[in-house]
């Protein structure tokens, strides 16, 4: 095998993880081919209008036609599904991939991937922990029997087999960067205006698309102003955010930079939706976070938050007001703190390689 062509799925709706994943994978294996003399073209298909998440030139995008993009043009959404469905059949038969890699769902949260298990390729799925009350529902199982590996992705610790599956491969936390991939705390501060000397709090919600966890960041963030008058507070706007009319008072300023991942180093301390993407890149980051939860169909941020809390990782956050921010502002992570596995998209690469070279399970 010297070559590879791998056709990647994902779709997200208020967030931008499932597409983060994928992409991280995609660049994962770019890496590790690299070293074994393979080249690798990769497509994307997705319905995620994070665009600025996977503007990467060595991944080549179909975007598909998303739930709101189609409300805007004013589509029946059966008609948007049917042109989906019909979308994907087409590429993956024209692209005719070795592998298939797709996130969460493995017919797609609508069904609209279920062509792509007819493909002779050999079919990846990658996985991240889900809700404990919607583990067993079909649009999590339905299919996954015909999938040749499934790829569990730590939550900080190992999750579950999800019911069904055939083969798993556990790895560490997949992020799309790594600690040395970002830039230095100097250089990100240079980049952001940050002084060198400043204390710099960041506030940021995940992907954007949730306007209740954009509040929820904005009320923080306009609450650590306040208690601290002589630090830069950060709002980081997420890729899917919708500009807010509302002024933003001085003491806070908004930025928008994707990913916010290479700029992590310029904080002394975050405040985040507790996100996959967000909470393993802050760990990693080993910036000091409270994290609060936002209400997700199969993502349960809560017991994420809980979860790094018991490992010593981050702090929850209950409420933004009270005195609930002045604790989370003094939080430190504890010396037994666990540390948070590194390179889970090269070990899923890796894995995802070897799937495709030797041919069978």
């Amino acid at each position: 095998m010297r070559s590879l062509r791998v056709l990647l799925a994902a779709n997200d709706g208020f967030s931008a993880g499932h597409v983060a994943r994928v992409v991280a994978v995609a660049r994962g294996l770019h890496r590790v081919a690299s070293k074994m003399a393979i080249a690798v073209e990769a497509l994307l298909l997705t319905t995620s209008e994070a665009s600025a998440l996977y503007d990467d030139p060595s991944i080549a995008v179909v975007r598909l036609p998303s739930p709101k993009n189609a409300q805007r043009a004013k589509m029946p959404d059966a008609e948007r599904r049917r042109l989906v469905r019909a979308l994907v059949d087409s590429a993956a038969e024209s692209f005719a991939p070795d592998l298939l890699v797709i996130d969460t769902f493995p017919k797609g949260p609508h069904g609209e991937l279920e062509g792509l298990l007819r493909s002779p390729a050999k079919r990846a799925l990658l996985r991240r922990d889900v809700r404990a009350d919607r583990a067993q529902d079909d649009v999590l199982h339905a299919g996954i029997e015909r999938f040749d590996v499934v790829v569990l992705a730590d939550d900080p610790a190992a999750i579950e087999k999800p019911q069904g599956a055939r083969n798993c491969v556990r790895v560490p936390p997949i992020t799309m960067y790594e600690p040395e991939d970002a830039l230095s705390r100097a250089a990100a501060r240079s980049e952001l205006g940050i002084p060198n000397d400043a204390r710099a709090i960041l506030v940021a919600a995940g992907g954007g698309g949730d306007a209740g966890g954009n509040e929820t960041a904005r009320a923080i963030a306009e609450r650590v102003a306040k208690l601290e008058p002589g630090a830069h507070v950060v709002l980081a706007e997420g890729p899917l955010r919708e500009r807010s009319a509302a002024a933003l008072p001085p003491s806070v300023r908004a930025v928008s930079v994707t990913p916010l991942s290479r700029y992590l180093a310029a904080f002394d301390c975050a405040f985040s939706a507790a996100g996959y993407n967000s909470a393993h890149e802050l760990a990693k980051a080993r910036v000091p976070t409270a994290l609060f939860a936002e209400s997700r169909p199969f993502d349960d941020q809560r017991a994420r938050a809980e979860r790094f809390e018991r490992a010593g990782l981050a702090h929850v956050l209950d409420s933004a007001d009270g005195e609930t921010i002045p604790r989370a502002l003094a939080w430190k992570p504890p010396s037994n703190a666990e540390a948070v596995g590194m390179q889970g998209a090269d070990s899923a690469a890796e894995a995802l390689i070897a799937l495709v070279a030797g041919g069978g399970e």
